[in-house]
């Protein structure tokens, strides 16, 4: 991470949610050094929610995957339905937040969002906290015609994406079919259309399902 940059006029106060230490230390040490107030660092959702009601940071900065128990999208619902005006920016690798598990709660509709890649550039980092502090803190008038944010790789639908985790996991058509409610013959053709849209050949030359898992360990790498 580069060292030098312009330190904030805000005095924000911010809090950090990632579950990989060297990550969660220097996320902490690049803000602070741009001169945000880091009130707390968490790994987990209860530490997150305690650092919340003992310093009511401005902005809250999570990371999505967080391992075993909440995501940061779990914590960021939580953080809102507390207060309405808690920034929230996520850090994440993930192009698509849907490969962590099925039925995620949305992002806040004011949340920001900046990819780990762009990190390289402290600049970047400053800029979305400073972001989603005033994001949090426009009137309700102009926040009701943004856009909500969505961390997901088009053109997948929640189905393929399914789907493509049931592959990934191992399961066979017939145990994808009993566990849709639906015939092994509907799940044939349903990951036909998918290797199709993958740019997958159905041929002996290659192994499509684990092509396929392939393709979705790469959405969130």
């Amino acid at each position: 991470m580069t060292q030098q940059f312009a330190k904030t006029e805000l005095p924000i106060s911010v809090m950090v949610v990632e579950d990989e230490p060297l990550s969660k230390l220097l996320l902490s040490k690049s803000l602070s050094s741009a001169g945000f107030r880091v009130v707390g660092t968490a790994t987990n959702g209860s530490d997150a929610m305690r650092i919340f009601r003992e310093h009511k940071p401005q902005v809250a900065l999570l990371d999505i995957n967080l391992g075993d128990g909440p995501t940061g999208l779990d914590i960021a619902a939580a953080l809102r339905k507390n207060s309405l005006h808690i920034g929230i920016l996520f850090v994440t690798s993930l192009t698509d937040v849907r490969v962590l598990k099925p039925n995620l709660p949305h992002a806040p509709l004011t949340s920001a969002y900046i990819n780990k890649a762009e990190l390289s550039d402290i600049s970047n980092l400053v800029e979305h906290v400073r972001k989603a502090f005033e994001l949090a803190n426009i009137d309700s008038t102009t926040s009701r015609k943004l856009v909500p944010l969505e961390i997901t790789s088009e053109p997948f639908t929640d189905l393929q994406i399914e789907l493509m985790r049931m592959i990934s996991q191992g399961l066979s058509n017939a145990a994808i079919a009993d566990a849709r409610f639906t015939t092994v013959k509907s799940v044939e053709n349903a990951i036909s259309r998918l290797a199709k849209k993958l740019n997958i050949a159905n041929d002996e030359s290659s192994n499509q399902r684990v092509l396929i898992a392939k393709k979705f360990y790469k959405l969130g790498v």
